[in-house]
């Protein structure tokens, strides 16, 4: 048997919520030579000094060879390309043409998708993002239905999110296996880049007290770390922005700039990278840095939780309790491909009347396009209801979470300050001031 085949009969079997055959097909592990006998279960693959072989359900639990199996090597890579169609029974890839995707997303979409949605998500095919999984499941959620009711394929209930969140912890178990933390490039810092960093210095050694020099120069810094890291095995570890434009560029390249306690436009340089040790005479201004995120830490925590509570106590009431209660009025919203998801379960204004956002293809339509978006803020019903066309789909299916939703304005003020109180890239922003005045 070759081992695609091998690998999809595995998926479908369920075997990728077994830890221990995961790890036995994407990495060398050592066992005694008699030791599958002891736990012979479905498809366990068996590494020999000659080659791969795993116990076969369809033959008696006999070892089957893996054709192109590879003595030495773990049988596949996280990255190694493989082709699927809708034959090989992928449940959320349907189509007959073929698609070029890798081992490690098609163990992603079992672990994750397949597992929780079956076949209510499309295939992924890019690095994941849950972030962006979540957006696609929010508009469709919806409790779970009661006993004796039906459950319909356009929703997604919150016992299937639950199991979409098992899915991406349970991910984490094979951190080793496809993103290692250590190797010898994310350990070390890329050569010349404290000859690159002492050469932008002295070419602006007259402005180094302007944040915009300083973010030019830390920008540089973060470019050429950047391009040192580029295809090494680590780079998959350090996919959040923070560890390359912060923490590595304060740690190989340079500390950067202060503002302490004080909100002031000027900043304190601190040109030695961490790796170098500490300029005694920028202890101050890096202690103040200390004691800023100390204070906000504490005083703007108690801000944002205080606002969390008054925001539940004060929406406590609202109930959404009319489909439609024919608003004419809205927000005016811009479209662009930086915000047309969120209309999705949504109501555009017309004419003659409203028409639902229902997915992400007529909200495309969109961009470009400056249109009336009804909101809660127009809602004609009375007292503190609210109808389900202005509170949007979301709400509508899931109307004691009203409360949730309005307490988020806190949480975003808590989660603003929050991350003040950890260390900040300090960047440049192109301005466009037609918007902004409009």
């Amino acid at each position: 048997m070759l081992k695609k085949e091998l690998f999809l009969l595995a998926m479908k079997a369920g075997e990728y919520r077994r830890k221990a055959f995961v790890i036995s097909i994407f990495a060398l592990i050592n066992e005694a030579a008699d030791d599958w006998k002891k736990k012979p279960y479905p498809y366990r693959v068996v590494q020999t000094p000659t080659g791969y072989f795993f116990i076969d359900p369809e033959n008696n639990n006999e070892l089957t060879l893996i054709e192109d199996g590879k003595a030495g090597e773990p049988l596949f890579t996280a990255k190694e390309t493989v082709t699927i169609n809708g034959k090989d029974g992928v449940n959320n890839y349907t189509s007959n043409a073929e698609l070029e995707t890798t081992y490690g997303r098609l163990l992603f979409n079992f672990t994750v998708l397949i597992y929780a949605f079956n076949n209510k998500l499309p295939y992924i095919n890019v690095q994941a993002n849950p972030r962006n999984i979540e957006e696609m499941i929010i508009v469709r959620f919806k409790d779970n239905p009661k006993e004796g009711e039906e459950r319909k394929d356009e929703f997604i209930y919150v016992d299937e999110y639950i199991k979409f969140c098992d899915g991406m912890f349970y991910l984490a178990g094979f951190t080793q296996l496809c993103v290692p933390a250590a190797t010898r490039k994310t350990i070390t810092g890329a050569p010349g880049i404290a000859e690159l960093r002492n050469s932008l210095l002295e070419e602006n050694k007259d402005r180094l007290y302007d944040p915009a020099v300083i973010a030019k120069i830390d920008a540089e810094l973060v470019a050429y770390d950047r391009a040192y890291l580029k295809g090494d095995l680590g780079e998959g570890f350090l996919i959040n922005n923070k560890s390359v434009d912060i923490v590595r560029k304060r740690l190989y390249g340079m500390y950067g700039a202060e503002t302490g306690l004080e909100d002031k436009i000027e900043v304190e340089l601190i040109r030695n990278s961490l790796s170098e040790g500490w300029d005694i005479n920028k202890f101050p201004a890096m202690n103040n840095s200390l004691r800023a995120g100390s204070f906000n830490r504490g005083a703007s925590t108690a801000l944002g939780g205080e606002a969390v509570k008054w925001l539940y106590r004060a929406s406590s009431n609202i109930n959404v309790v009319s489909d439609d209660c024919g608003s004419v009025l809205g927000i005016d919203v811009t479209v662009s491909d930086n915000n047309y998801k969120k209309l999705i379960g949504f109501s555009v204004v017309t004419k003659s009347g409203s028409i639902l956002v229902e997915n992400e293809e007529n909200a495309k339509s969109y961009i470009g396009k400056k249109i009336m978006l009804r909101s809660p803020m127009f809602c004609k019903l009375d007292k503190t209801d609210f109808c389900k066309t202005c509170v949007g789909v979301n709400l509508a299916n899931n109307p004691t979470g009203i409360s949730v939703a309005v307490s988020d304005f806190g949480s975003a003020v808590l989660a603003i300050f929050m991350k003040m109180t950890h260390g900040k890239k300090l960047a440049l922003a192109k301005m466009d001031y037609k918007k902004a005045i409009s």
